[in-house]
């Protein structure tokens, strides 16, 4: 009898504990109690919960701020730290790489993001179990469209940087490169496309301005156009390049060539581009990236059809004007000046021709493939 007693208050001992325990927990446990004014800042944005962002931060005295020029909110409490993009899913929580259901949204101004973003990963952040806010105002935003509508072209060099020079006829890069910017634009503004150009004659333009120019028109897609050069006489051929850590020595050589003429103007240097944060380049290059290389590849096919050049493929490297534009984004070298053969080939307009029609022809085919999958929903 003794014994079954023993085992009687033993049980009830251990579900005492375990009830104190839950009930410690549960007091520890703090729900979602924003200001009232955060409520009523909430929205449906394409059918999910949204909420202000910088109202939320202020509610759990969270510190909050906002980079307009880079399109970057970054949240910090303690020794966490959220940073985040508009129009992006990616985010990156104390350094690490994570994935929302649903993108941030700017709207009025104002940097909103999902519910789900602020049950999962914001609570972490002020160290609260939060919970959904369940009325919320009818659908105000339409749903996003996934169109491309407008194209930065980008004429590699100008006036003071001829970029570089051919050994034979002496033909000079921004010349060549500008020749085909041109063909390039007025063929996809016959398809439809808004294009605007970084430069259109013989101009200087510094590396910021051209990706500045990108970002302020919101371009949905950003091409430059250069023309490649090399000690070796027998280097040939069309390559495409696209943001990445540059992977071999002659991306690296390149990428030190095309990036040069940052030296050429005192202001050439943005702030941004002096202190850019690892995680800002780590969010740009996540975010963009793989839409980066898909249009690249689109455009190598289409040269490659086109039989207009020998395509040496798709590469990747860090050029300036593909890290600081937020918005897929190739640089092509459309030959090399260096080598005998395609210089005498890059001075016939019939050439120049064939290459803008072909690099159109991939440009348009990512547009029609990134419309139809609504934005390579398939991936």
């Amino acid at each position: 009898m003794q014994t079954y007693k023993y085992k009687y208050y033993t049980v009830i001992s251990i579900l005492a504990f375990l009830a104190m325990a839950l009930a410690g927990c549960a007091s520890q446990r703090a729900y979602f109690k924003a200001d009232p004014s955060v409520l009523a800042g909430a929205r449906t944005i394409d059918g999910a919960q949204y909420i202000p962002l910088e109202k939320l931060c202020g509610s759990y005295d969270v510190r909050y701020k906002w980079d307009s020029y880079i399109g970057t909110a970054k949240i910090e409490k303690g020794v966490n730290e959220i940073v985040l993009r508009a129009g992006s899913g990616t985010i990156l929580v104390n350094g690490a790489h994570k994935k929302m259901d649903r993108s941030a949204v700017l709207s009025s101004g104002q940097i909103y993001v999902p519910m789900s973003f602020v049950n999962k990963d914001f609570g972490s952040i002020v160290g609260v179990k939060t919970r959904e806010v369940t009325a919320l105002p009818e659908v105000i935003e339409r749903p996003r469209i996934y169109r491309i509508r407008t194209v930065v072209i980008d004429a590699g060099h100008g006036g003071k940087d001829p970029g570089a020079t051919g050994r034979r006829l002496r033909l000079r890069e921004k010349q060549m490169t500008l020749a085909i910017a041109k063909k390039l634009g007025s063929i996809l503004e016959g398809s439809g496309l808004r294009v605007i150009y970084t430069r259109k004659d013989d101009t200087f333009i510094p590396l910021p301005t051209r990706a500045d120019i990108a970002n302020r028109a919101k371009a949905d897609l950003f091409v430059s156009v250069h023309i490649n050069a090399s000690r070796s006489k027998l280097l040939n051929g069309f390559e495409c390049y696209h943001l990445s850590e540059a992977t071999d020595d002659n991306a690296r050589a390149l990428e030190a060539f095309e990036d040069s003429s940052l030296s050429m103007n005192e202001r050439a240097t943005v702030e941004h581009s002096r202190q850019l944060d690892k995680t800002l380049w780590d969010l740009a290059l996540t975010e963009n990236r793989e839409e980066s290389s898909e249009l690249a590849s689109y455009v190598c096919d289409a040269i490659e059809g086109a039989r207009t050049s020998c395509v040496r493929g798709v590469r990747s490297a860090r050029f300036y004007v593909l890290k600081h534009t937020h918005m897929p984004a190739v640089l092509v070298e459309v030959g090399y000046l260096s080598n005998r053969t395609e210089e005498v080939k890059l001075q016939d307009p019939t050439f120049l021709d064939r290459i803008a029609e072909s690099v159109a022809a991939g440009v348009l085919k990512y547009k029609n493939e990134y419309e139809r999958t609504e934005g390579f929903s398939h991936r």
